[in-house]
């Protein structure tokens, strides 16, 4: 599902953080938004904020809050249940004290049986790492790594079209932040799905999304493809972006006259190191 948001503008205690903006986020992609404000654009996605300017879904223009009344806000009750959002972890993120009880609240916004339902809850929570046997757990007595992946699973259950994400390696190690990953990139791969990531982690954007979203000042700084917009180190540097390792690596190559492709992967950029070296070596 494609997102269009045209000439949008959002004030949040009388201060601009959104300034008539106009951007795209392309459907079956990963798009990361780098911006201050984590909350901003989920909450205009979903509908629940007050905002200047028009946000379309799939063509069909969003009526958040205060946008229409009546039929509008049915319309957009449904295309509610398309998107989840999946926040850092806080007091609200849990509704519950068991786990099992969160996903019998899920359960609502799903058809199916109880047994299918059952399937899905011990599916989900496999695929993101814990077994069956969180569901007699109470909360209170995960850790926060583990609150983190039963978020994830409690969002993935409802089968959304757009998936949204904060931080999505928060709390976790090398082997789940893995499993995060391949999650991710089954979804937009296999399963056809827009997700949005938000981040102020340079290193994860680069690595996870296929475009990224630069906001600053309230104003949309770059919207095009990860790897272009990397490429284009003034632009970053004049604005104060971090660079990526990788990239970061590559730059320090080049000043040296030796060019090193922009890779997202680590152990590609070890290849290509090598490349080079042994290029050298035999020149």
């Amino acid at each position: 599902m494609e997102i269009k948001f045209l000439n949008v503008s959002y004030k949040k205690e009388h201060i601009d953080i959104l300034k008539n903006i106009n951007m795209y986020i392309s459907d079956n992609k990963i798009t990361g938004i780098y911006h201050d404000d984590y909350e901003v654009i989920p909450n205009i996605i979903m509908g629940s904020v007050d905002y200047q300017g028009r946000v379309l879904i799939d063509n069909q223009e969003l009526k958040g809050k205060g946008k229409g009344k009546g039929k509008s806000n049915l319309e957009n009750s449904k295309r509610i249940k398309r998107v989840s959002y999946i926040k850092e972890l806080d007091n609200d993120t849990f509704l519950t004290s068991k786990v099992s009880d969160e996903f019998y609240l899920m359960k609502k916004s799903i058809t199916s049986s109880d047994k299918d339902y059952i399937d899905k809850v011990i599916s989900v929570l496999k695929m993101v790492g814990l077994d069956n046997s969180y569901l007699k757990r109470d909360i209170n007595t995960l850790s926060k790594s583990d609150k983190r992946l039963l978020e994830i699973a409690l969002n993935l259950i409802t089968n959304p079209d757009i998936l949204i994400i904060t931080e999505p390696f928060l709390y976790l190690n090398k082997n789940k932040k893995f499993n995060i990953k391949k999650i991710l990139l089954d979804l937009r791969k296999k399963y056809k799905k827009t997700i949005i990531i938000l981040s102020n982690e340079i290193n994860v954007l680069y690595e996870l999304t296929d475009n990224l979203i630069i906001l600053k000042d309230g104003q949309v700084l770059v919207n095009d493809r990860t790897k272009l917009i990397f490429k284009d180190y003034n632009v970053l540097e004049k604005n104060q972006i971090a660079l990526p390792d990788l990239v970061l690596f590559s730059k320090i190559a080049l000043e040296y006259n030796k060019k090193i492709d922009n890779y997202l992967d680590v152990n590609d950029l070890i290849k290509g190191v090598y490349k080079v070296a042994s290029k050298t070596k035999d020149d």
